[in-house]
């Protein structure tokens, strides 16, 4: 699975029971204002039809990225709450290593292995860009993350070309 799509998929997960509950209200407010509605029913239908199949998406990957998450220990659910969560109170990570280079390598082979335990349990390229990427919420989160990537990117660019010019002129 594509890593950015597994980046996508954590940083939502701890906000899916509020995103359907966010498609349950809105489908009501749609049925009770189909009264003052004149599209044709119809529509208003294949709306409400449209929202039931995203809270159906949701509660299928809430079911299963609790049994990948349930996959994991201790220390990798804690660098996943410190990164993608944030659900814990900031008291909980004062003795938290988060700068150091193993903490980003760390990360870096667990955001690996969920993208294991996901592909396993079904969450792949194509599930996620078939089911995922109709929701505008999934379409936005995925463009920040990429965002966040390439940024990244740059500032890695950034620092090795100053590293390169420190390296010369200490050389010269």
């Amino acid at each position: 699975m594509n890593t950015n799509y597994v980046k996508t998929l954590l940083y939502a997960y701890p906000h899916v029971t509020a995103l359907t509950e966010q498609i349950d209200d809105i489908v009501m407010s749609k049925a009770l204002s189909s009264i003052r509605d004149y599209s044709p029913c119809e529509e208003q239908c294949e709306k409400i039809i449209e929202l039931t199949e995203q809270k159906k998406t949701l509660i299928d990957f809430k079911l299963r990225a609790d049994r990948v998450v349930k996959k994991l220990n201790q220390y990798e659910l804690d660098c996943l709450d410190y990164k993608y969560f944030k659900q814990k109170p900031k008291e909980y990570y004062a003795q938290f290593d988060s700068s150091s280079r193993t903490y980003f390598r760390r990360q870096i082979r667990i955001v690996k292995r969920m993208n294991s335990l996901m592909e396993i349990e079904g969450l792949s390229d194509e599930w996620f860009i078939k089911k995922c990427l109709k929701m505008s919420f999934f379409f936005e989160l995925l463009r920040r993350v990429i965002s966040m990537e390439n940024s990244l990117k740059k500032k890695k660019h950034v620092k090795k070309k100053e590293t390169i010019q420190v390296k010369e002129a200490l050389s010269a």
